[in-house]
Parts: C-alpha cells; sequence; structure tokens
C-alpha cells in the first residue's frame, strides 16, 4: 500500500515537513496525481529553485519547491509555493485568514491591533510595531521557547514566532486560539485534544494529529493516522517514519523494495500492525531535466507502472 498524503490548507502547506529521496514522493489528490520537487526554476537565466530539493518556508521547516498535478487526461500544472512566488518577482505577499485570500502586491494599511487576520509572510529587517503576540505562558508550558523581542528575525512580518521544544520556529499567537481554526481542524481538536493539548499515555508520550501541532505548541510524540487500505487507526513515530523513508534513498528500481513498513502502535504505544511507507516509484535521478523527468514519468505511465 502506497502513502497516502492530505493535501492540506495554506498554513498546512507552509508548516508540513516532507522527507524526500531519489525515490520522489508521490500523492493521490482529487482525481488526478500530485508529485513534488520535479521542477526547475530559473529567473532570468538565474535558477534559483533546483528540481529534487526542497526550500525552506518562513517558519523555518522545509517544504517542496515545486509541486507537479497531473490530472486523468494526462495534463500536467506545475505549482510554487506563494512566498517563493513572491520573492522571485519581489512582490509583497501576505494572507487574510478570515477571508482565506492570499494578498499579492500592496498590502492593505494594517489594524492597530498588530494586523488582525491578515499575515505577512516576510521576515521584517526591523522590529514591527504593535506584533501580535500569543499566550507566552502558555506556550513555555508546553516547552516552547519565547524569543527575543528586540530581534527582527524573531518576526515574520508583524508576527512574533517561537521556538517549540523540538526547536522548529512557530507563530505565537496560534497556541491555544481556536479561533484561529477552520471547521475541520476544530472537529479533529475535539476528537483527539484534551484541553486543547495532546493527551498523554501511561508513559508520558503525547499523541494524536501532525495537523493541529501549529495550534497546541509542537509535534506529539506518537503521530496519529486514520484506518486505511490494511491498517487500522493508531499512531507511528516520526523517527522511524523518516529512518523508512532514507533507506529508499540512492536504491535503483531493481534493488528498491518499493514499500517499507514500520510500527503502528496504541495511544499506549504498544504495537497493532504495521504502516507502510512507500517510495511512490522512479521517476527521477539526480541532473535529469525537466523535460526527461517528465518523459521518465510518461513511459511509466504508459507500462501501467504509474
Amino acid at each position: 500500500m502506497k502513502e497516502r498524503k492530505r493535501i492540506g490548507t495554506f498554513w498546512g502547506g507552509f508548516a508540513t515537513a516532507l522527507a524526500l529521496s531519489a525515490c520522489l514522493t508521490t500523492a493521490l489528490a482529487a482525481s488526478g496525481t500530485v508529485s513534488y520537487n520535479f521542477a526547475n526554476v530559473a529567473l532570468d537565466g538565474t535558477q534559483k529553485i533546483t528540481a529534487g530539493q526542497d526550500i525552506t518556508a518562513a517558519n523555518g521547516q522545509k517544504v517542496p519547491g515545486s509541486i507537479l498535478y497531473t490530472d486523468e487526461a494526462g495534463g500536467k500544472t506545475n505549482y510554487l509555493p506563494i512566498r517563493a512566488i513572491s520573492e522571485l518577482l519581489g512582490v509583497e505577499i501576505g494572507y487574510d485568514s478570515a477571508s482565506r485570500t492570499v494578498l499579492l502586491g500592496k498590502q492593505p494599511a494594517q489594524p492597530a491591533n498588530g494586523g488582525g487576520d491578515v499575515i505577512d509572510l516576510r521576515t521584517p529587517t526591523t522590529v514591527p510595531e504593535n506584533p501580535r503576540r500569543g499566550d507566552a505562558d502558555l506556550i513555555k508550558s508546553r516547552g516552547g521557547t519565547i524569543l527575543p523581542d528586540d530581534d527582527p528575525k524573531s518576526y515574520r512580518g508583524s508576527e512574533k514566532m517561537f521556538k517549540d521544544k523540538d526547536g522548529e520556529l512557530r507563530f505565537e499567537y496560534l497556541v491555544g486560539n481556536l479561533g484561529a481554526l477552520d471547521d475541520l481542524d476544530k472537529k479533529v481538536a475535539e476528537r483527539h485534544l484534551a484541553n486543547g493539548d495532546y493527551p498523554k499515555n501511561s508513559k508520558g508520550e503525547s499523541y494524536g494529529p501532525k495537523q493541529l501541532a501549529s495550534y497546541v505548541g509542537y509535534i506529539p510524540d506518537l503521530l496519529y493516522v486514520a484506518e486505511e487500505g490494511d491498517h487500522p487507526a493508531g499512531y507511528y513515530r516520526q523517527s522511524e517514519r523518516a529512518a523508512a523513508a532514507a533507506k529508499f534513498e540512492g536504491l535503483s528500481e531493481e534493488e528498491c523494495p518499493h514499500t517499507l513498513g514500520i510500527p503502528l502502535y496504541d495511544s499506549e504505544g504498544g504495537v497493532i500492525g504495521s504502516y507502510n511507507i512507500g517510495c511512490a516509484g522512479h521517476f527521477y535521478k539526480p541532473g535529469m531535466t525537466l523535460e526527461e523527468v517528465l518523459g521518465s514519468v510518461e513511459d511509466a505511465v504508459a507500462r501501467g507502472e504509474w
């Protein structure tokens, strides 16, 4: 069974860390196929994004530099992160969470309370006036580190950042802010959280869905996965998933096992089954041009392998 990935919301796309290897990860989305990091991107003859490599998002995490969507008819469309486009073209970027609107170009005037629902994704050169902060005590109670108020690198636009217990940058105002969740994530939170936090088992390990990490303030020890195919609902460990994905690196199609199982746990950390991680195909080798990659994919489709 190949691993299926959830194509997240705007923030999910910026926040999710994705492991890549020579076996490029693909995912099914709607009626087509989504593949990551297929494209080189050049501006005025200078390469800015390299196929096969991640880029660094506003919160410091690694995310795909490009996404290729292939529809049922074989039509292909490339997508780039909005923030990457803004930096390449030199235009301002923001996000209005209330209306779910990406703002390109000249930004509207910011209210005095620190930006309202408009989120600027750039790192400022000076400390912003009236930045939007969060509940520092709650953040620290969950292992987070509050960053210096006088350092511009502690901000993204008018938003104050913090480091969670694993050292990842996150937005302060999202922690414990139920109003910042969409309706879907509110339902997920009601089902999986206890008093706004990940519950803990008898060993002291936290468990729950990764998609709520920005709201809770950290990634849980055991990551939830819904029932699908040949495995029940359960939890996996990120370290074991990353180790399995790393085993695909550098393997030829003949050498690759194509799927590797990692332990699937219950909330107490007891093994209840196996969760399969798939290499998702062998369509890319370092040094290949975009045309060669697309040709490799088309050949695999013609052979019925994808």
